[in-house]
């Protein structure tokens, strides 16, 4: 393994030197194989000793001898050749992982994070600043390790492909290779497919594979999982059936030998790295792949029998949901399997004992444990794995809610949009969840999954996600498709109490309203329906951006942040891009107001649902004294320390955490201009609720005191940091403070539920 300091110290002379003689010596061997300085040569050689007339022993063993001979100067060419390629390609792989740790070292220095000698980050502690940025929150710690951990595992991979590559030249100890390496690339490729038949052999033994040879399949795939070689070869060799097969008797071999244990956590691995290489496989653009694609459909309404005549029998997309969950799939694949699992599930409606998808999928007569860890029943849901399958593919994602199941009037169904049979519960032909055994139905947390995917263009669980562009007419199109997915969200999830039945949604749809809170903001500035003649299309970018008019926004937002993850998310969300609208009107004052003081309204309605919230559950005393308002501090910090404008232009956006290793692209008003990034975030975190007992209401009106002053304060510091840059004395800051004073309190009785009532 490539350690850190390996990497940043790397002296790459020596390996720079070694292209250069290898260079030399391949134009050397060339000329010594095919002439080209007037001097004997090889092929020259081969062609005297083919028209020369031998005699005796000389015409079979010398003749032979001589033209063998001159062949090798042949085969000495593709030698020297695949060797300077395979080290012309480390030395600039090499030398571009060395610049990517460099940079990002620095790049993190900037944010007071450190690494040690072993590459691991670390706080700045032995100085205490009394000025300057704020420490690092953790997610920037967990941030800034993972970018560390993906350079050192790509220098990695660089020197195992070449070391191997180049022992494989060196193995032939009497005469030189007659094939070689045009790169590493195509070193990759060819160690890939000849790992895939090794696993291949090991993979036949299925359920009898030892602990030691799983654990050596762990190795080799998690080598080669982003490997299209090795994936094809794998998934193709295998077949459709064999990779069930393998799965099936991997997972459960049956007759009370279910895996458990050092196997069971072996075999997590195991799930995961044949998930990804089937997933990589299943983006390779082949006839035998296309066949191996269809054949998995194809097998979903199969039973898959275990080994050794056991009984339980799955259905095949049961046994493949389990290898669905990572990795990106084929989009055309996704979309052809859902609906043959859809129309499958909705035809076994009126089975008398498989009617519904709780009893369809749980097993009771099929008991095979197929997933690892094994967890909540939601798992078992092949609908559910094949949700998470879209969120981690965004287009195919987006064109799932777009698509529907029926078709033709197959098995005597009627056709039914995906969304109506996934999402909205009023519908007659909805699909009833599978519950879990303390009665949830966390299978809607995979659906979150997909529409966030679907809704924001990556996916749901990136580390370093990205809006899409929209530089092209297609690009355009599929921009328009996800708002007009989004507007469908937000005008769905309206109550509350609709979000709190889908258990584990409510997140991702604070995701999904961080990812579009410039549509947000947009729809929000309408009062009595005169926006557009108000000229919010120009306040906002509309055109430009392609925003889309959420009719529904308050009602969504009213129903969303009451719960505080969400209100956190959305608020911090909140805040960067009314900086942004602010800083992107440049020196147009007037203008830069107006959208400041719009986004101080928006602050008013997300605090209003909050401290309404928070009110609420001190009200309801029964059974529970205690009540925990944690911090707001990994958003609050990261919004006080964010730079708006560092990235200009259209689809610029600032990555915020959001989880262990996902983020959320929150997206920036339209051109920001050069200058203004002088606009920056209070340098003061907001530690807003800490933790107390409270027993009566006067203490509960106390923390929501307190909550709303800091609220009000997170409201006003992108206004006042615009002032600051300006310049503004105390007169033009009063003003400004009665003005955005007015706009919150308007914002609070937008979304006040005592106002929404008539009270």
């Amino acid at each position: 393994m490539v350690t850190y300091q390996e990497l940043y110290e790397l002296n790459l002379t020596k390996l720079s030197t070694a292209v250069t003689h290898w260079r030399q010596m391949l134009d050397k061997v060339v000329i010594l194989a095919d002439g080209g300085d007037g001097e004997v040569n090889a092929a020259d050689l081969e062609r005297r000793a083919n028209a020369a007339d031998w005699k005796g022993d000389n015409a079979t063993v010398s003749k032979k001898f001589t033209t063998t001979t001159a062949r090798q100067f042949d085969d000495m060419v593709t030698e020297a050749r695949s060797i300077h390629s395979i080290l012309r390609d480390a030395h600039a792989s090499l030398t571009k992982h060395r610049g990517d740790l460099r940079a990002a070292v620095a790049e993190w220095s900037k944010k007071q994070v450190y690494f040690n000698s072993k590459g691991k980050a670390e706080r700045f502690s032995l100085v205490e600043k009394p000025v300057g940025p704020l420490p690092p929150a953790d997610q920037d710690m967990v941030t800034a390790q993972a970018d560390i951990d993906r350079i050192l595992a790509a220098a990695d991979e660089t020197d195992r492909i070449t070391a191997r590559a180049l022992r494989r030249h060196a193995e032939s100890r009497y005469d030189f290779d007659e094939k070689g390496y045009t790169g590493l690339k195509d070193a990759d490729r060819h160690q890939g497919i000849e790992d895939a038949d090794a696993m291949l052999r090991l993979a036949a033994k299925g359920h009898e594979m030892t602990d030691a040879e799983l654990e050596r399949f762990n190795r080799v795939a998690g080598y080669h999982r982003d490997n299209p070689a090795f994936a094809e070869r794998f998934a193709t060799k295998l077949g459709p059936e064999g990779t069930l097969e393998f799965w099936r008797s991997l997972a459960d071999p049956g007759q009370g030998r279910t895996p458990s244990g050092d196997r069971a956590k072996i075999l997590e691995t195991v799930q995961d790295n044949l998930g990804m290489t089937l997933a990589t496989a299943s983006r390779v653009d082949s006839a035998a792949m296309r066949e191996w694609k269809d054949g998995i459909i194809g097998l979903g309404d199969d039973r898959i029998h275990g080994p050794n005549g056991v009984r339980s029998a799955p259905f095949g997309f049961q046994v493949f949901g389990p290898l669905m969950s990572e990795g990106k799939w084929d989009a055309a694949f996704l979309n052809k399997y859902g609906e043959k699992l859809i129309d499958f599930e909705r035809g076994k409606a009126k089975d008398p004992v498989l009617g519904t998808p709780d009893l369809l999928w749980k097993n009771q007569y099929n008991p095979a444990q197929l997933s690892y860890p094994p967890g909540a029943d939601s798992e078992r849901d092949p609908v559910a794995h094949l949700l998470e399958a879209l969120g981690h593919n965004p287009e195919a994602s987006l064109e799932f809610f777009g698509g529907s199941s029926g078709h033709d009037g197959k098995g005597g169904l009627e056709e039914i949009s995906n969304w109506d049979y996934l999402v909205d519960k009023e519908n007659k032909d909805s699909r009833a969840w599978p519950k879990d055994d303390d009665g949830k139905t966390t299978g809607y947390q995979f659906l979150g999954h997909a529409l966030e995917s679907a809704t924001l263009g990556y996916a749901y669980d990136s580390g370093d996600p990205s809006i899409p562009s929209t530089k092209t007419a297609e690009e355009i199109q599929a921009r328009e498709g996800r708002t007009a997915l989004m507007e469908r969200v937000v005008d769905h999830y309206k109550t509350s109490d609709l979000i709190d039945k889908q258990d584990g949604i409510r997140e991702s749809l604070a995701r999904m309203a961080a990812g579009h809170i410039d549509s947000i903001n947009y729809s929000e500035a309408n009062f009595g329906g005169v926006g557009d003649r108000g000229g919010r299309g120009e306040l906002f970018g509309a055109e430009v951006n392609q925003l889309r008019d959420f009719e529904s926004s308050t009602s969504f937002i009213r129903a969303l942040v009451t719960d505080k993850d969400a209100y956190e998310i959305v608020s911090a969300a909140q805040q960067i891009y009314g900086a942004s609208a602010m800083a992107a009107h440049g020196s147009d004052d007037a203008t830069a107001m107006d959208v400041g003081m719009h986004s101080v309204k928006m602050h008013g309605m997300l605090d209003e649902v909050r401290m309404e919230a928070i009110g609420k559950e001190f009200a309801d005393e029964k059974g529970k004294r205690d009540m925990e308002l944690a911090k707001q501090g990994a958003w609050r910090d990261f919004a006080a320390s964010a730079v708006i404008g560092t990235v200009a232009g259209v689809g610029a956006a600032v990555i915020v955490p959001a989880g262990v290793a996902a983020a959320i692209a929150v997206p920036l008003a339209f051109e920001v201009a050069g200058g203004a990034a002088e606009t920056h975030f209070a340098t003061q975190t907001m530690d807003w609720l800490k933790e107390h007992e409270y027993n009566n209401r006067d203490e509960a009106v106390d923390a929501i005191q307190q909550a709303t002053v800091e609220g009000e304060q997170n409201a006003m510091a992108p206004l006042l940091n615009w002032a600051e840059s300006r310049g503004m004395g105390q007169r033009r800051v009063w003003d400004i403070m009665d003005d955005a004073e007015v706009q919150y309190q308007t914002g609070a009785r937008r979304t006040d539920t005592d106002n929404a009532r008539g009270h």
